[in-house]
């Protein structure tokens, strides 16, 4: 028997199990992952063509606008909806929610008056604009709240599953299916970025006609979910949170603020959100768009996703061999490296060599959507999964709600200050949080150990 350097659990003990129970959560988790990747993939490519196809105002008032909702929707209502129609119909609600943001946005790219000539940005827009796409956005936000918490319960739910059905430590079990879904999700997007540049660039569709195509295939890939999945994967989680009453569920999320492994474990989720927002918001704009054009958006925004999802499986890989402490920091010091040089390194004069900033945010949503998500499903497994999995969003679209109001104001030094600041605080939060929970087990396992002895003293 080998042991796990890394979480100091067992390794497998046998044969990979070919239990029924092991091969259903496998191909439940498979659906869920391809149905969820194509339909998420049509959302992020508006966020990033945002600034640029409409106007910079607009764009970055809808983008608050949709991570505002999430924001509110994570708090307050997706474990609430979550505990009442389960992981399958939310997730099918979320994905069709994201389909009408998407077909809005669309609508709203449309209603532009005037470009410019040689980059294409958006330079005056209709008056319908803006409202239009800040309906759509607070749509999508919604959606993206719901979903995002019935995924993590679905997901959590997987691991524990094919865990016990394998015979194998569940930290390994996250670890693996973290990567291997980031893998799905990030290429799946890479796809349909890499198609927002040759459908303009070389079929010269405009966008509202590229973004009603994707609209259409998020509406195919709900209705794929809902009739490809049973959704008894999730019900483990499903149950544990029906059990608890509408308030429980409504603020199961705000109760674990009372943990400080809660706080201490989202400084890679604040991060993320700033950088995200400044990608999107500063560096699209302001270096991509002037230095090349806007027509590239789609093709750095490809090419980011497409080395996030390669990364994301070799990080599950090291996570499982070295732990998941040195992945984390490696996704910190990306992050970081974005901020510094997109501001300070005179990127303007780079030329292609502006790609590396999308480089940079490949190597950390990487870390983010498989190797920090997996962090998560360890240190808050069974039901406290979903209220953890809102908080990941809640603090993740905080920081990017923040960043996109001082974008959308020109006040982009504050949203550089926090984006530093959080990605310099990520690994001691870890540190903090892991020697945290290590101390709560050896609490709990002498206090077994304390009361066996007084029930066989007896």
């Amino acid at each position: 028997m080998g042991t796990d350097s890394a979480r100091g659990c067992d390794v497998e003990t046998a044969p990979e199990s070919k239990s029924l129970e092991a091969r259903f959560c496998r191909q439940e988790f498979n659906i869920m992952s391809w149905t969820v990747a194509i339909n998420h993939a049509t959302v992020t490519t508006p966020i990033l063509y945002a600034s640029s196809v409409l106007t910079n105002a607009n764009g970055q008032a809808g983008n608050a606008m949709l991570y505002g909702s999430t924001l509110i929707c994570s708090l307050f209502f997706s474990t609430l909806i979550f505990g009442a129609v389960g992981s399958k119909k939310g997730l099918t609600l979320s994905m069709g929610l994201y389909s009408v943001y998407v077909l809005l946005f669309a609508v709203a790219a449309q209603l532009c008056d005037q470009r410019h000539e040689s980059n294409g940005a958006c330079i005056v827009g209709n008056a319908y604009q803006l409202p239009v796409n800040l309906a759509g956005a607070l749509i999508g936000g919604i959606g993206a709240g719901i979903l995002w918490t019935c995924q993590g319960a679905f997901f959590t739910s997987c691991c524990q599953r094919v865990a016990e059905a394998e015979h194998r430590c569940t930290s390994q079990i996250t670890a693996e299916l973290a990567g291997t879904f980031a893998l799905i999700f990030l290429a799946a997007e890479a796809v349909v970025r890499a198609s927002a540049t040759i459908l303009t660039k070389n079929a010269h569709l405009n966008y509202p006609i590229v973004f009603h195509i994707f609209g259409a295939v998020a509406l195919i890939s709900t209705m794929a979910f809902q009739v490809m999945a049973t959704g008894d994967a999730g019900t483990a989680a499903s149950a544990s949170t029906a059990s608890a009453g509408p308030c429980s569920k409504a603020f199961s999320a705000l109760r674990q603020w009372k943990d400080p492994k809660t706080w201490f474990l989202q400084c890679t989720n604040l991060t993320f959100g700033f950088a995200a927002a400044w990608l999107g918001g500063y560096v699209g704009r302001n270096i991509l768009t002037e230095t090349l054009s806007s027509e590239f958006i789609g093709f750095a925004g490809a090419m980011l996703s497409a080395l996030a999802s390669v990364l994301s499986l070799g990080f599950g890989v090291v996570a499982k061999k070295l732990g998941k402490g040195p992945v984390l920091a490696l996704g910190a010091v990306a992050f970081l490296c974005l901020a510094l040089l997109s501001r300070f390194g005179h990127p303007k004069t780079w030329g292609w060599g502006v790609l590396a900033f999308y480089v940079m945010m490949g190597i950390g949503r990487a870390v983010y959507e498989s190797t920090n998500k997996a962090i998560f499903a360890d240190f808050f497994p069974g039901e406290k999964s979903a209220g953890a999995f809102a908080n990941v969003f809640v603090f993740g679209t905080s920081a990017s709600t923040l960043a996109f109001t001082f974008g959308a104001s020109n006040q982009e030094t504050e949203e550089l200050v926090l984006l530093i600041t959080f990605a310099v605080l990520t690994v001691p939060g870890y540190l903090l949080a892991s020697l945290m929970k290590r101390r709560e087990e050896a609490s709990q396992a002498a206090d077994s150990q304390a009361k066996d002895a007084a029930q066989s003293s007896v």
